[in-house]
């Protein structure tokens, strides 16, 4: 990254990487993406995934790190050859006094774009700086597996649209639990639905039970294993049996199996950081089906 003296020299200093716009290079920015890093070791994940997400959709990221005094500021382009030309995206890094952050992303931001606002940290509705930047976001992106549920939980009025990066990391085991109820048989079965067993992080384990409640309209419970990752997803139908999702290893693939229903394989990938925040920013409305998983994963059966 090339050091710059103050915020006015970040966009000379960006337009010089691109070569002035003469070297056949184009700023084809289609969002801004804030990300706030609570601590340094979150810097380098921050922006080794928005360079990949980069790649496939040009755009302009400015990372925070809460620091002291004045803000210090390093800037960097990523191109890519396109047809004619080269696409570069933008980055932009900032580090000052916590409070001043707000007002330092406010002239960087593209107008007429939509925000994206990436918070690695803890969640709180009383805290300043995240509120101020939400106001100037359309969507939030937050992580449940770090930030804690709860916490989640609270936030739900404050951003505009609402992602969950542990939610997620939930979506292929969603899907092979909805794959094994797609014939008449296991479908009746579901009916019968009392509880599921998760083995797997505590948020995702939540948000799973929450998806079957709000999805189902019933009371489901739950039986949490902790574990680092997502293993197994059984879903305990009563006198009907139970439908197992269960991981092979370490692997990006699983068994999935139950009642009137032969073992078959299902695909249950291990999504990377700069996937799974790439996915959210092509999200524009609510999430109704998260939020409302959201709101029921503490429900008491």
């Amino acid at each position: 990254m090339t050091e710059v003296s103050d915020l006015d020299r970040v966009e000379p200093a960006l337009a010089e990487l691109r070569g002035g716009d003469h070297r056949g290079s184009v700023r084809a920015t289609t969002l801004n993406l804030v990300g706030f890093c609570e601590a340094e070791a979150h810097v380098e994940r921050a922006q080794d995934a928005i360079t990949r997400i980069g790649g496939s959709r040009p755009l302009r990221a400015i990372v925070l790190l809460p620091g002291e005094g004045h803000p210090k500021v390093a800037v960097s382009s990523s191109c890519w050859a396109a047809a004619d030309s080269e696409v570069c995206s933008e980055q932009v890094l900032i580090s000052a006094s916590r409070n001043a952050l707000p007002s330092a992303v406010v002239p960087l931001l593209i107008s007429d774009l939509p925000v994206f606002l990436w918070w690695q940290g803890a969640v709180d509705m009383d805290d300043e700086v995240l509120v101020e930047l939400v106001e100037l976001s359309d969507r939030l992106i937050v992580d449940s597996d770090h930030a804690g549920i709860d916490a989640v939980e609270k936030i739900t009025l404050l951003p505009r649209a609402l992602s969950d990066l542990a939610w997620g990391r939930t979506a292929p085991w969603r899907e092979a639990v909805a794959g094994m109820f797609d014939t008449a048989g296991p479908l009746e079965s579901l009916g019968h639905l009392v509880g599921v067993e998760v083995a797997g992080p505590k948020a995702q384990a939540s948000l799973i039970a929450g998806w079957l409640r709000s999805r189902l309209h019933r009371q489901v419970g739950l039986d949490h294993t902790d574990r680092s990752v997502l293993h197994r997803v059984s879903l305990n139908c009563g006198s009907s049996g139970s439908f197992t999702v269960e991981r092979d290893g370490r692997l990006s693939v699983g068994t999935a199996e139950g009642p009137g229903l032969p073992a078959h394989p299902v695909v249950l990938r291990h999504d990377q950081i700069a996937g799974l925040v790439g996915g959210e920013i092509y999200r524009m409305g609510v999430d109704h089906v998260y939020e409302q998983a959201l709101a029921a994963a503490h429900e008491e059966p």
